[in-house]
């Protein structure tokens, strides 16, 4: 197994993409610290799939807007299995508005999450990988609206564009400790969320994306597994895309 005795952080593992991504690391032998907010038995399904598939995981309810939060998960990870090898900053919201009806609790929400969470998860767990003298790699999750503009999103993608400089930024300063820092710009995605708000969103979204689909959470799950392998080492500050190449056009429906 190809991550055997290494540990990760995945945030907001209770809901499709981060639970692809958990249930990925952990069928690849990586021990998993799985967090959600408000959605228990969600993370508990998630947990006890990846047990059934012979994985090891601990589920926690956290806050990621707090900073105090993300500390508390980093030693969540020491104290059950020794160690923090992984971090996928996956926590996000989306509020779609114009920007003209874009209230301040909107722009807190989004940010307090989105930016300011996934900062302070990187820190924290940056301060453990140093401690421990072994390297890590950081995983943000960004998106197409952080490269091509996107009406009645622009709190939503000033957040996901600073965490693409974020990874720039961070993976020079932690590259010195054998630590990479990467994004992921996630395009379209088949999930509940965008089913409910568009029925259609798998058809539409097919008609646009190059590659002819529409992404699915696996998708974005095997891109972090990759850039968690070895031969993923020199991709640093860099933002993966996938999007099938939507990005390289960014048509709308």
């Amino acid at each position: 197994m190809r991550f055997a005795g290494r540990v990760a952080i995945v945030s907001a593992a209770s809901r499709e993409i981060g639970a692809a991504i958990a249930t990925t690391l952990a069928v690849g032998g990586c021990a998993i610290v799985a967090t959600h907010y408000g959605e228990a038995e969600r993370a508990a399904a998630v947990a006890e799939r990846i047990r059934t598939a012979g994985g090891r995981v601990v589920v926690h309810e956290a806050d990621l807007r707090q900073v105090a939060a993300h500390q508390q998960l980093v030693e969540l990870a020491l104290g059950q299995f020794g160690r923090l090898d992984l971090l996928v900053a996956n926590a996000g919201v989306t509020v779609a508005a114009p920007f003209l009806e874009t209230t301040e609790a909107h722009w807190d929400l989004v940010a307090d999450l989105n930016l300011k969470g996934a900062f302070f998860a990187a820190q924290a767990a940056a301060r453990a990988m140093i401690a421990q003298g072994q390297g890590g790699r950081i995983i943000f999750s960004s998106s197409v609206t952080g490269v091509v503009a996107c009406p009645g999103l622009a709190a939503y993608g000033v957040t996901k564009a600073a965490l693409r400089h974020l990874a720039a930024t961070l993976g020079g300063e932690l590259g010195p400790h054998g630590i990479t820092v990467n994004a992921l710009g996630i395009g379209a995605t088949l999930n509940e969320r965008n089913l409910a708000g568009q029925p259609d969103y798998q058809a539409a979204w097919d008609a646009l994306v190059p590659t002819g689909r529409v992404g699915t959470p696996q998708d974005v799950a095997d891109a972090v597994a990759f850039l968690c392998t070895p031969q993923a080492a020199m991709i640093n500050g860099h933002t993966l895309m996938i999007d099938g190449g939507w990005s390289q056009r960014g048509m709308l429906p």
